[in-house]
This record gives C-alpha cells, structure tokens and sequence, in this order.
C-alpha cells in the first residue's frame, strides 16, 4: 500500500464492521494515519402522504448509530485520541460520497457485505466511490470463524 495518511472508515454494527475497525487501529498504529470514523443514519420518509410522523423513528436510529460510533470510539483504543467521528443523516447531511470526495482521503474502509449465493463479498457504495474518488477503496470481510461440526460427524 502506498504512504496513506488519511482514512475514511465507514462503520455499521456486525462482524465487518469490527474487522473495519481494527483494520483501521492497526493502520493508524502501524503507519501513523489519521482517521475519520463515519456512521450512517437512514432515515424514513415523513409528511402529510406518509401516514405518521417517522420524526421520532428517524431520532432512534440516529441514537443507535450515534451509539455504534461510541463503540467503534473504545474499539479503537488509544487511535481513537487522533481519530474523528462523524454521524452522517442520510438525506440530511452530505452523502458518504460527498464526504469521501471532500475529505482528500488515500483510503476508504468499507465492510463487507455478503448476500445470499453471492461468490464475494461487497459493498454498495463501493464502486461509485471508486469512480468519483480519488482514493483506494478497499473492503474488508470478518476474519472467518472455525466450521462448527455436525452431529455425528467423525473427528479425524
């Protein structure tokens, strides 16, 4: 990897998102980087043709990314002193995109995704990001876990 010294880490909860994280703890570590530590709130639509008010759903989302971001904060450890964390309001504020063009990063983290018979793991985000980005975008899958046997099986 070329001489990064700004990364973008988008964070969401599960096993990717904590592989992202300490991914980008042992970067910052290990090559000095700066970190910006993103979480994306969605929103549900709300007005008059909407039926009620998604106003109070829309803040408890936001609470629990806002919560997210404080884990992916102790995760961090000691990287967390030099990192930045950002709560983006999907419709609201900038868009991951906009953010990750303006930040003049070198590296964007995103975590894996995976989807049902899919050969690989992926992001949505990732290859728009790669067109309209100036930055290397790479994304990061959990450490894989043990198979577990199933009964019967015979134990070599």
């Amino acid at each position: 990897m070329k001489s990064t010294e700004r990364v973008l880490v988008l964070y969401e909860q599960g096993r990717a998102g904590v592989a992202t994280i300490d991914l980008a703890r042992e970067l910052a570590e290990r090559e000095n980087v700066d970190l910006t530590v993103v979480g994306v709130a969605p929103q549900a639509p709300s007005g008059p043709r909407c039926g009620n008010s998604a106003t109070e759903y829309n803040q408890v989302v936001a609470d629990s990314v806002g919560r997210d971001l404080e884990q992916a904060r102790a995760r961090l450890g000691q990287a967390a002193e030099r990192a930045a964390f950002v709560l983006l309001i999907d419709g609201a504020d900038q868009t991951l995109e906009q953010l990750a063009g303006s930040g003049g990063f070198d590296l964007v983290l995103l975590p894996a995704r995976r989807r049902p018979l899919s050969r690989g793991a992926r992001h949505p985000d990732a290859a728009r990001l790669r067109l309209t980005v100036g930055a290397e975008v790479r994304i990061v899958e959990p450490a894989s876990q043990p198979r577990r046997r199933r009964r019967g099986a015979a134990v070599d």
